[in-house]
């Protein structure tokens, strides 16, 4: 007989999924009319720390009320505590694997973004604040520490653990993948960041921890905004701003990183647990608004 879902699991992290684009879309409004009544410049710095809190500010208040409201208790969801030699294995993995991801796929954001630019669209959103002197490490804290932090207990953690029983374990590296590339809301890094999502889907799953995939977030992040701090261009690819022979040299090494990262997640003895007839589509129901209005607001944002 063929197990079906009754749906607990998968409504549960689609209705969290669909509180946090709620609270982050209504968040969003709230800091735009404040923008709008006080005249705040957009290349000021507090609107570009404003904006990138926004997020992690609709996860807190969101997730809390909707694991209220379907009686779903948070302890377990957010699971941290590693053994020793477990952990040192898999935050090794996650080195591996942002180390990989920045350096060697940063081609499909270029890549992605003239296929975009082709069809009319331009991107002209600023990403960083004053990265001189000092600065360097607040931008560290808000763009890097806390979106690890929060991120990561919504996709890698709430999400993923509730539906993963029903949906499958393979179903929900694909859609907290998706989900965590809707809800950064950007048409030139959707491609790149589905990929991290589902690598750090499947980190959490294989370390039973969300450790490493904090620090893997982390590290990408952080990379970048210290990139940025040195002058350097991230928006493009290595062979931007990097002698062509570090370039070369650092893309294979990336490369070889993210190859041997994934073996190593792939090759894991345990298996991924199958889902059950259903758990999928209860996911979608629960989740449909959230996906509609971030779906709705990336199309927007390509205008």
């Amino acid at each position: 007989m063929v197990k079906r879902a009754d749906g607990p699991g998968s409504v549960t992290g689609g209705v969290v999924f669909s509180a946090a684009v709620a609270a982050f879309v209504l968040l969003s409004v709230i800091f735009s009319v404040i923008v709008s009544v006080t005249g705040l410049p957009q290349d000021s710095e507090a609107y570009i720390y404003i904006s990138y809190l926004v997020a992690p500010a609709a996860v807190a208040i969101s997730v809390p009320i909707a694991l209220k409201f379907r009686r779903t208790p948070f302890k377990g969801l957010i699971p941290i505590k590693m053994e020793a030699k477990a952990g040192a294995k898999w935050c090794a993995v996650a080195v591996l694997l942002a180390f990989g991801l920045l350096f060697s796929l940063s081609w499909i954001n270029v890549g992605f973004a003239a296929l975009l630019e082709s069809w009319g669209y331009e991107d002209t959103s600023g990403y960083f604040p004053d990265l001189s002197s000092g600065r360097v490490v607040l931008a560290l804290l808000v763009m890097a520490v806390i979106p690890a932090l929060f991120e990561e207990s919504l996709f890698r953690g709430v999400i993923l653990g509730n539906i993963r029983g029903e949906a499958g374990e393979l179903n929900s590296v694909f859609l907290t993948g998706m989900c965590f590339a809707l809800f950064h809301a950007s048409a030139v890094q959707t491609l790149y960041q589905f990929i991290c999502g589902c690598v750090f889907a499947l980190l959490a799953l294989r370390a039973r921890s969300l450790v490493p995939c904090m620090l893997a977030h982390f590290l990408n992040n952080a990379a970048i905004i210290i990139l940025e701090a040195c002058g350097l261009n991230t928006s493009g690819t290595l062979f931007d701003w990097a002698p062509l022979w570090a370039a070369v040299l650092i893309t294979i090494l990336s490369a070889l990183a993210f190859i041997t990262g994934m073996v190593i997640l792939i090759r894991e003895k345990r298996p991924l647990a199958a889902g059950v007839k259903g758990g999928v589509k209860y996911f979608f129901l629960a989740a449909g608004v959230g996906i509609l209005v971030l779906a709705v607001l990336w199309i927007a944002g390509l205008f």
